[in-house]
């Protein structure tokens, strides 16, 4: 993308917002794998006359930027020269002296119903020009413009893709009588602005899971019914949700119970799992079809399967060897191999968008993780661990995973962490919350 930017000189985004990004060739990348100790000091000039928006977007670019652990960003009362506009030039010296290494030189101009926002970015210890920005659109979506301007600055010095204009899908769990629990989905900013219920509540909803190209989503739902003091679970389905018309349609149904429905690559495929008489295989289902292929077989439980970025393996776990493990399969079934050996109970394997990891939830008599390995087998890390932590998803640039976590309160909680294992934070919620699934698209189209 930077190599069709530099041939172009600009980047046009037409996502509700129209937007021209131009960057410099120079850039400066740190590498966010091993992590980053010292926080990459930034200062955030914005010269806005009218006084249109100033505090609040510096406020969600601060959030977002400081939100990684990757930066730190220098406040406004320390800044020793007042740049009115994107024409001034800084004088470096004075940046050096408040120690800022990168300087955000932006101006707003806002009349009753539109923004612009430009924005250049330097290099103060080279002195150089690193990148410059334009963006304009309704005044009302300044939000989604702070974070696209964070995405640009987060991209230009770590040299990663920026994931600050996405969704999160959500369980949001509300307690009722005789301990049930109401279900509903929900959809939020990724820092938790924007907040919607997607269901009422009437059915359990589980494991919420976007389709690829964003325009809708799978999740799981079942009724459940009393019969002797327990709850046992009745009409199992698969549904999908279309953001465009706010409708649900019924996907399939089937006799036993159906878990963790995931989409291929190609969004034509549903990978999911159905219980049968004691045990579990797992099946695709084609979308345009229905026509229904079972991958697997046997008297072993085999669950929560997900496809690699490429659509040609599957990850699952299953207890075939005796306790359950991580596996990796062709995308036909054929060529299954063992992929995790440690002790402790393996399960919700979830391959991250660049190919590179797989992240997973461990338990066993050291207590709940949350961990990554190879798809190899090699590596295997935990990133978090606490009571009750499962359900990874990543970030669109795999470098953040977020989770469900129940602490001893029995409140439930979404977290994130650095693939380093680096910023555990908090995801607030309006309430209780469980099984997050990250979007891969930008905000803008929900």
């Amino acid at each position: 993308m930077f190599d069709f930017m530099k041939k172009a000189g600009f980047f046009v985004l037409l996502v509700k917002i129209s937007s021209a990004i131009a960057f410099a060739d120079d850039s400066v990348v740190v590498n966010v794998n091993k992590g980053v100790m010292k926080p990459i000091p930034v200062a955030l000039n914005v010269f806005d006359p009218a006084d249109a928006v100033k505090d609040k977007f510096l406020q969600v670019v601060k959030s977002d930027l400081q939100g990684t652990s990757l930066f730190r960003v220098i406040e406004e009362p320390a800044f020793m020269q007042d740049l009115r506009g994107v024409n001034d030039k800084p004088t470096f010296q004075a940046w050096n002296t408040i120690k800022a290494e990168y300087l955000m030189n932006a101006e707003v101009t806002a009349n009753l119903k539109k923004i612009s926002i430009k924005l250049v970015l330097y290099d103060v210890l080279s002195e150089a020009k690193v990148g410059t920005m334009s963006i304009s659109g309704d005044k009302a979506d300044w939000r989604k413009m702070a974070h696209m301007v964070a995405n640009n600055i987060y991209e230009r010095i770590i040299g990663e893709k920026g994931y600050f204009d996405t969704k999160i899908l959500y369980v949001a769990l509300q307690k009722r009588s005789l301990g049930r629990k109401t279900h509903r989905l929900a959809i939020m900013d990724q820092d938790g602005y924007d907040h919607k219920f997607l269901t009422n509540g009437s059915n359990i909803v589980l494991t919420p899971r976007f389709s690829p190209d964003g325009k809708e989503f799978s999740f799981f739902s079942y009724r459940e019914k009393i019969v002797n003091g327990r709850r046992i679970p009745v009409s199992a389905s698969v549904y999908r949700y279309n953001f465009a018309t706010g409708k649900t349609e019924l996907i399939a149904q089937f006799r036993g119970m159906t878990y963790a429905p995931r989409y291929s690559p190609s969004g034509k495929l549903l990978v999911f799992s159905l219980s049968h008489r004691g045990s579990s295989s797992i099946y695709t289902l084609d979308l345009i079809t229905r026509n229904v292929a079972r991958l697997t077989k046997g008297r072993c439980i085999d669950t929560s399967p997900c496809y690699s970025p490429d659509g040609k393996q599957i990850v699952f776990n299953s207890d075939r060897g005796g306790t359950p493990q991580l596996y990796v399969m062709d995308s036909d079934g054929s060529n299954i191999k063992r992929l995790s050996f440690s002790s402790g109970r393996y399960a919700t394997p979830v391959w991250s968008p660049r190919g590179d990891w797989i992240a997973f939830t461990k338990f066993g008599a050291g207590g709940f993780f949350i961990g990554v390995i190879r798809p190899d087998g090699s590596g295997e890390r935990m990133l978090a661990s606490g009571h009750l932590v499962e359900g990874p998803t990543w970030a669109p640039n795999g470098r953040v995973v977020m989770y469900s976590h129940q602490d001893y309160s029995r409140k439930e909680k979404i977290y994130s962490v650095d693939i380093t294992g680096y910023n555990k934070r908090e995801v607030l919620t309006p309430g209780n919350a469980m099984d997050p699934e990250w979007s891969m698209k930008n905000a803008s189209q929900y």
